[in-house]
């Protein structure tokens, strides 16, 4: 069998389980937790995209260089 597959499962099964808990508490609970979770995802693709400028960077100063990326 397909490995994304059962990732899917696993996946929407999480998301089933989130939403039936969500359901259990509070209205203000529950939006202060969804505002923090949209901080959190704003973070990590903040990291990523500053992750992604540094090796462009490297890559553009390896290349200008001469130096393959193995030797850096």
């Amino acid at each position: 069998m397909n490995v994304s597959f059962f990732a899917g499962l696993i996946f929407w099964g999480m998301m089933a389980l989130v939403l039936s808990e969500l359901m259990t508490l509070s209205v203000a609970n529950t939006q202060a937790g969804l505002v923090w979770l949209s901080y959190g995802l704003w973070a990590g693709a903040a990291v990523m995209v500053i992750h992604a400028g540094i090796q462009a960077l490297q890559a553009r100063r390896a290349k200008r260089s001469g130096v393959n990326g193995h030797e850096m």
